[in-house]
């Protein structure tokens, strides 16, 4: 599944490097948060784990109309019910990188990213919990529909890669999935 990263990176570097409109408006800060829904598999597993309950929350500096460098922060959480009982599962991505967007229509501004860091991951069994992180990237994109000049609608997709530690008592083998996003962007300064 590496070909996916590289094709994220062609993604972004075409989004990049096409040709803006002149008179472009933009924020210089955005502001996102909204619902997040994941599902993950192992590498070794065909089953997936499906994520309902999630949000997310985003800060983008816009160096220009073009490119953006953006921090996101992403909360997964689910309860898993075995034959030893329930355990609560908390996955918590956070995520820093680039992000190319293009905003030749005036309404719309499609985005893609390449975002990487890291992922807190906690089991929990009544009082008991085991907690480790994970070294993250994804890569996807969207689009920010517009409502007015300071808001706008988005929706994303990214894929998502987590890798496991020899050590870790909760994965040993890499992680992958998908996630897709609904949410409110709100700009502040700017043109």
């Amino acid at each position: 599944m590496k070909w996916l990263g590289l094709v994220g990176l062609v993604c972004l570097l075409v989004t990049g490097f096409s040709t803006p409109a002149a008179a472009q408006n933009f924020k210089k800060v955005e502001v996102a948060g909204g619902w997040n829904y994941m599902a993950i598999k192992d590498n070794a597993e065909e089953d997936w784990t499906h994520f309902g309950k999630g949000w997310f929350g985003e800060v983008a500096g816009n160096l220009n109309s073009r490119w953006s460098v953006v921090g996101a922060v992403i909360g997964a959480y689910k309860t898993l019910s075995e034959r030893d009982g329930d355990f609560d599962l908390k996955v918590h991505p956070y995520v820093f990188g680039i992000r190319a967007s293009s905003r030749k229509n005036p309404k719309a501004a499609a985005f893609a990213h390449f975002l990487a860091g890291g992922t807190s991951l906690k089991v929990s069994a009544g009082s008991e919990h085991v907690s480790d992180t994970f070294f993250t990237w994804l890569a996807g994109g969207g689009v920010n529909v517009k409502v007015n000049d300071a808001v706008s609608a988005r929706v994303g997709g990214d894929y998502i890669r987590v890798k496991g530690k020899d050590d870790s008592e909760l994965i040993n083998d890499a992680l992958q999935g998908l996630r897709l996003s609904v949410g409110v962007v709100v700009g502040f300064g700017g043109k």
